[in-house]
């Protein structure tokens, strides 16, 4: 087991006799070469949980063990072995690419840095056109990926994402998490923090759900989405923004910009199907999409019980 988080709570003194609980009694273990995702909106409570396992927060409760060692013991120890890239942009200044991530690689990995690791990250990412360009002059997404190169150049045995596809464009991101994927072939361990739950579904071998400091659930996508429901879901992608007549069929909906969802039961699929095509016919949707229920479904589920709760 690389990472054991047992009972971690942390609090934080508000305005007056306000507190906040960014974390309330968590417990989650992450096992050798495994991708965990952790998911839920800002302010759920997941940098704070990060913060801690990297030793830069104490925890007022819990207990935190990296490959065995207490973290609240040794917060040194480790720092060393885990590799971030934060949230937040990394000032590169006039570095480029090819520049700060070899450097990096050197401050870490020391006499084994292989230059060729460089190379090899920046043709599977398509980023060769600007490596040697000055980091001032980069796109956001172009920052976005030198930063995760510069976590990922000579990795720790746990790596930790925080929304590493913020700004990076479509294809890119496709190429990104085939790189994540691959740091696991040697053991590494991968915390993916974000909030993009669609893409992360697809990347992540278990997940833990976090809302208001608390782990709603966790478990394999598969096992997250099961507990919620065996429900359908469909997306209509609107011609516009204005509202439309919600089906008798739909269990439940949610609206995000030009994003329609619906879920629905399994034997309402034919009805759910003639009706988005006359939809279609009207004009009032550009396309649709049936699936099974997605880790998407589920968050919006858990989390809107608690919210309405």
């Amino acid at each position: 087991m690389i990472l054991d988080v047992n009972g971690l709570t942390k609090v934080f003194n508000g305005r007056g006799k306000n507190k906040l609980v960014a974390n309330n009694n968590l417990s989650l273990q992450l096992n050798e070469g495994e991708i965990f995702g952790l998911l839920g909106q800002n302010g759920a409570g997941k940098t704070t949980l990060v913060n801690q396992i990297l030793g830069l927060l104490i925890p007022d409760s819990g207990e935190i063990h990296l490959l065995g060692e207490s973290v609240l013991q040794s917060p040194a120890r480790a720092r060393s072995i885990c590799s971030v890239q934060p949230q937040s942009q990394v000032p590169l200044g006039f570095l480029t690419p090819k520049q700060a991530v070899t450097l990096m690689g050197k401050m870490r990995a020391g006499k084994k840095f292989d230059p060729k690791r460089v190379e090899m990250l920046f043709e599977s990412l398509d980023m060769t056109e600007w490596a040697n360009k000055e980091g001032d002059k980069l796109s956001g997404g172009a920052k976005r990926l030198t930063a995760f190169c510069m976590a990922v150049i000579a990795p720790g045995k746990l790596v930790i994402l925080d929304e590493p596809t913020n700004d990076v464009d479509p294809v890119r991101r496709r190429y990104l998490w085939d790189v994540i994927r691959n740091l696991t072939n040697d053991g590494t361990s991968v915390i993916l923090v974000t909030h993009n739950v669609l893409e992360a579904e697809k990347t992540v071998d278990r997940v833990a759900i976090l809302h208001n400091g608390k782990i709603l659930t966790q478990g394999t996508p598969s096992g997250v989405k099961s507990s919620v429901s065996n429900q359908m879901r469909m997306e209509l992608s609107l011609a516009s923004e204005v509202d439309i007549e919600i089906p008798s069929w739909a269990l439940s909906s949610h609206k995000n910009g030009a994003r329609f969802i619906f879920s629905l039961e399994p034997n309402e699929v034919s009805s759910a199907i003639k009706w988005a095509k006359s939809q279609v016919n009207s004009g009032l949707i550009m396309d649709y999409s049936l699936s099974p229920t997605t880790i998407e479904d589920a968050y919006i589920e858990l989390t809107s019980k608690k919210v309405a709760g």
